[in-house]
């Protein structure tokens, strides 16, 4: 027994009854929050401590970023956005992001919004618009996570997905559905936690997908052609 190993009881409950659970003579210590592969898992699975932790670190490195903008040109502040600020939006997004509430997801954007004022030299109070998105080709964060998640659904069904997500998602068995149409079921989901989950958003967010673009024959062409179709529908 490693001092890695621990316990958690996931739970709607803001405070979970104690679990006592051990192997070989050796206690495992509960906690109301673990890490998993880089994300933060919280017991009620609201998405906040990773949140707080993302956002974190997305501010420090803005913040390190603005006292070297004197030395910057708008093109190398906007490489560097890409490459230390970014991959903090994306990382796991489809697992905790829609799990938080409407003022965590306000959060997100507003720092969004001051990336995009940095690189494009913006005020500080200045509105971000539809066409400040356009001019830098960024998302804003919702639309953002819904491309990553519907990327791993093309993925999927191209057979170049983790295999775990053979158990996730389910080909429509719908008598009419073809390969071509690669329509997916959507699970029945009740509970509002349910419906934040992927098994139940990578199929809805795949169905408004037209079946010419589910069909491009890479995940590149596939995820820059969704993503502009997503720009040049943005009204903001």
């Amino acid at each position: 027994m490693n001092g890695k190993t621990k316990s958690i009881l996931f739970t709607r409950s803001k405070t979970p009854e104690k679990l006592n659970i051990s192997f070989q003579d050796h206690r495992i210590k509960q906690y109301n929050c673990v890490e998993y592969l880089g994300c933060f898992l919280d017991h009620n699975l609201n998405g906040e401590t990773m949140a707080r932790k993302v956002l974190n670190k997305i501010n420090g490195k803005l913040k390190f970023l603005y006292r070297q903008a004197d030395f910057l040109n708008p093109t190398c502040k906007r490489l560097l956005c890409n490459a230390l600020i970014q991959p903090h939006f994306d990382y796991g997004c489809t697992s905790w992001y829609p799990l938080l509430n409407k003022a965590f997801k306000k959060r997100f954007q507003t720092t969004q919004n001051k990336c995009i004022r940095y690189c494009l030299d913006l005020p500080s109070r200045s509105h971000i618009s539809a066409k400040h998105f356009r001019k830098i080709n960024w998302l804003p964060v919702d639309h953002r996570v819904e491309l990553c998640t519907a990327t791993t659904v093309y993925k999927y069904w191209n057979e170049i997905a983790p295999s775990y997500f053979n158990d996730i998602f389910t080909p429509s068995s719908n008598r009419y559905n073809t390969r071509s149409q690669m329509a997916l079921d959507i699970p029945l989901r009740k509970t509002a936690l349910g419906q934040k989950s992927i098994s139940f958003l990578g199929p809805k967010i795949w169905s408004k997908i037209s079946n010419d673009l589910k069909t491009v024959k890479t995940t590149n062409c596939f995820t820059h052609r969704l993503k502009k179709e997503i720009l040049d529908s943005l009204r903001m």
